[in-house]
């Protein structure tokens, strides 16, 4: 992925001014909108299990949901709850306090700062720092795109399948649709097809 980051880098910034999922896809499938008194009732629904009480083999009552049961269900979207959330996303934290510890060169000397935005979106509902567009460099909106396409189409990723060509490039049209990544960067993205430098790396995806 470091080598197509680069390759991509290395070409000719587009001339213009510059001002971080499968289950994405399926979320834009047309569907109801959702009534305030549903989400109530969804967001309610765990409790009311919980509230609901069995006796064991020695007549001892216990609810049906234990609390870590009712707050891990009540997560509307994915898998995390907010402190597992946050310990992921400080990776990014992370990341930028050990690449300031390198000696970088002066030519590459911004490349903490450019490594410390990737999870950044240009609509500012991006993490950690929640940065809008005039604050993300334009170094950082290429590696964003190329990160996501890794974190997508790589098959190294213990705790998930890769996704096809397609559908990752569907995803990242979404995102592009969505205010989140550089419209122009990802048409250099696929205009360069910097997405097939896998094929030539020494050890493909």
């Amino acid at each position: 992925a470091s080598f197509s980051v680069c390759r991509f880098a290395t070409r000719r910034e587009p001339s213009r001014e510059w001002p971080q999922r499968s289950s994405r896809v399926a979320s834009r499938a047309p569907r109801a909108k959702e009534s305030s008194s549903e989400s109530s009732q969804i967001s309610d629904f765990p409790q009311d299990i919980a509230s609901r009480h069995f006796k064991d083999y020695d007549h001892q009552e216990h609810p049906l949901l234990k609390e870590d049961e009712v707050r891990l269900l009540s997560i509307r979207k994915g898998s995390l709850d907010e402190a597992e959330r946050v310990q992921i996303e400080s990776h990014v934290v992370h990341t930028f306090n050990f690449l300031e510890q390198i000696p970088w060169t002066k030519e590459i000397r911004s490349i903490p700062a450019i490594a410390r935005g990737h999870h950044e979106k240009l609509n500012g509902k991006g993490y950690p720092y929640k940065l809008s567009a005039p604050e993300i460099p334009v170094q950082t909106r290429m590696m964003t795109i190329s990160d996501i396409f890794d974190a997508l189409s790589a098959s190294d990723r213990p705790y998930k399948k890769a996704v096809s060509l397609e559908k990752a490039l569907d995803i990242l049209k979404f995102a592009v649709k969505d205010g989140e990544i550089d419209p122009v960067l990802f048409q250099l993205f696929l205009d360069a097809k910097v997405y097939e430098r896998w094929k030539i790396e020494p050890f493909p995806y």
